[in-house]
């Protein structure tokens, strides 16, 4: 025990389940020991979850993309309300196990119950690091395979037919039409990335939003740093674009700025609310991808044009598109063969 400069008394001790040199202080020499005695007694009790979510959260914030944090966040939120002041050291596998499938019964999408438990997961490996925990209760338990698997669509073919012809109106919905891209990636083209001597679009960067705030980043991965075909309609419609300077981007109110999120939200909503579409910016992704099918272009091929990581990724649109397929041929021989 010894006695600071400013009166305060400080001990240290190494906390033998981890090796780290810990240090104490309080007023007094019985303050001191007194909170040695509840850490030593939380460590070997088990904290709460709550308290280890948190300081989990606390440390790894600065370490989380913007956007991830969000997914992240509200994952955390949702298990400390689960399991709230539950000593730590008395969570096991199987009540991990019953939490993700509650989150099942509850209509969770399947990506949603996998992030969550990715992490939960994180958060008990936090745990066994700082000394709360001898192994990761979390590791053994695996996402339940029947959640809600949310359905992708595309946009109806009058639906792209009225796009097509409101390019006047909006130019977004008809480059992410056309291009398939992803919201960010469009918001974050400049004219210099359209190369229209060889037909290309190379797209390296994307927004992301801090609330309102754009700002921009590049892709979480490899294959989001890509060049997309400039096809023949957009082209076309590009090229009537008047004063095309290079550095400005092509999506924004004054050009030297890409779009706020509340910008974005509100020429969308009006675009829709002019036109009488319904569908999302995503479903024009995937309409693109289901042409895409229809013109015979490889599975491969379309994986690179969309920029996904995973091949199955784009397989899971190409089941879709096969089972509709299968679905209108099916209808027509019943009409044929009545």
């Amino acid at each position: 025990m010894k006695k600071r400069s400013d009166g305060r008394y400080l001990k240290q001790i190494t906390d033998k389940r981890t090796g780290k040199r810990l240090t104490f202080y309080g007023h007094t020499q019985k303050e001191v020991n007194q909170r040695i005695l509840e850490y030593t007694q939380e460590k070997e009790s088990g904290a709460p979850f709550s308290k280890i979510a948190d300081e989990w959260w606390a440390t790894a914030y600065d370490n989380i993309a913007i956007q991830t944090a969000k997914g992240y966040k509200r994952a955390r939120v949702v298990a400390m309300e689960y399991f709230g002041q539950t000593r730590i050291t008395l969570i096991t596998p199987k009540e991990i196990k019953t939490y993700l499938a509650i989150l099942r019964q509850k209509g969770y999408a399947q990506k949603t119950i996998t992030n969550y438990r990715l992490v939960l997961n994180l958060i008990f490996e936090y745990a066994v690091v700082e000394g709360y925990l001898q192994y990761n209760p979390c590791a053994s338990v695996k996402p339940p395979k029947n959640g809600v698997k949310k359905e992708r669509t595309s946009a109806t073919p009058d639906e792209e037919e009225t796009i097509a012809k409101s390019s006047d109106l909006w130019i977004y919905p008809v480059i992410a039409l056309y291009t398939g891209m992803r919201k960010g990636e469009i918001l974050a083209l400049q004219w210099q990335d359209i190369d229209f001597d060889r037909n290309l679009i190379h797209v390296t960067k994307s927004v992301g939003h801090a609330g309102n705030h754009p700002f921009i980043k590049t892709p979480k991965t490899d294959a989001g740093i890509r060049t997309v075909p400039l096809l023949t309609k957009l082209k076309i419609i590009l090229e009537k674009v008047p004063d095309r300077i290079p550095e400005h981007y092509i999506i924004s109110l004054d050009g030297t700025h890409p779009l706020a999120e509340h910008e974005y939200q509100r020429l969308y909503n009006h675009f829709r609310a002019v036109t009488g579409i319904s569908c999302t910016a995503h479903q024009l992704r995937h309409s693109f991808a289901t042409r895409a099918f229809e013109a015979d272009v490889p599975v491969k091929s379309v994986q690179e044009i969309l920029g996904h990581r995973q091949l199955s990724t784009t397989m899971d649109i190409y089941t879709d598109f096969r089972k509709k397929a299968m679905d209108d041929a099916a209808q027509k021989l019943n009409n044929a063969l009545h």
